[in-house]
């Protein structure tokens, strides 16, 4: 058992992946302290909350320090609790924001863990001690729901750059919803016959694996690493460009025995993601010589 500082941002309404994090550190055994970083500026200031990170380092001395983004956060915090623990940067973004703050705050920790390849492959110029891991999905919220079905496509997700525009093209009638989390997040892929995703980077977000592990039929383009993990017909489907996903939306919709077949092979390939699964890669990977 690992005593293990987690500074993230932490709520209770489980928008923050961090916060089941922060459960799943504790659900795979170790004695976890959560610092809310974010929420500790608002109250005492940047440079106040800084100088406490550093303290409550020296004076807890924990095995680990696991760091969540933390932008904004002083590099002085990440040089100093890393001559007493080891330390740990996890940055689940995409590539974009992999910016100079993020990279070398890469340099200054111990170990570096991040949830897309493209980041990896920048990450390990910097330190070879960086490895990939899936952020996954809650097995606490994201699990399917026996409600009846709704909507025959939905797309869950916000409609920035070219997604409208797409999504527009399609012409058939596609429920949008924006900023729904937890079981809202779940109940609505449980209620959708198909569930539209649109990759916009070459990796996947989180919410592939929420709407696999929610039972859901997930209809989507294609990311790097796709094969290695689902394979297209049987956990998901792929479509390759607008034409090629009107037509597979309609054969889907017309043989919906089919969408319940996929949609129980992928609930059942996705379950090595779950968030209790990345806590133990985590810290195994942070225990590597």
């Amino acid at each position: 058992m690992a005593n293990i500082l987690f500074v993230g941002v932490f709520d209770t309404s489980k928008k923050s992946t961090n916060t089941s994090q922060l459960l799943s550190f504790k659900k795979s055994g170790h004695n976890v302290t959560g610092y809310n970083y974010r929420k500790k500026a608002l109250e005492i200031g940047n440079e106040k909350r800084d100088e406490e990170l550093i303290n409550l380092v020296k004076n807890k001395k924990f095995d680990l320090v696991v760091y969540s983004k933390c932008n904004v956060v002083s590099e002085r915090v990440f040089i100093e609790n890393s001559k007493i623990s080891k330390t740990c940067l996890w940055f689940m973004d995409s590539l974009i924001n992999f910016d100079d703050e993020m990279k070398q705050k890469t340099r200054l920790v111990d170990y570096f863990c991040c949830d897309k390849e493209n980041v990896l492959t920048e990450a390990l110029k910097i330190n070879k001690k960086s490895t990939k891991i899936c952020e996954g999905y809650d097995e606490t919220v994201d699990k399917p729901y026996d409600l009846e079905k709704e909507y025959n496509i939905s797309f869950i997700g916000n409609l920035y750059g070219e997604r409208a525009d797409f999504i527009d093209k399609i012409n058939k009638k596609v429920h949008i919803f924006s900023n729904i989390y937890g079981s809202d997040h779940a109940k609505t892929v449980s209620k959708s016959w198909i569930n539209l995703n649109i990759c916009t980077n070459s990796d996947a977000s989180d919410r592939v694996y929420k709407i696999l592990a929610s039972g859901g039929f997930l209809l989507t383009n294609d990311w790097v690493g796709r094969a290695d993990n689902f394979k297209d017909g049987k956990d998901l489907m792929i479509y390759k460009d607008l034409e090629d996903l009107k037509s597979k939306i309609d054969y889907c919709l017309n043989n919906k025995l089919l969408l319940n077949k996929i949609s129980t092979s992928g609930k059942n390939k996705v379950k090595k993601y779950s968030r209790l699964n990345w806590a133990i890669n985590l810290v195994n990977f942070c225990n590597e010589k």
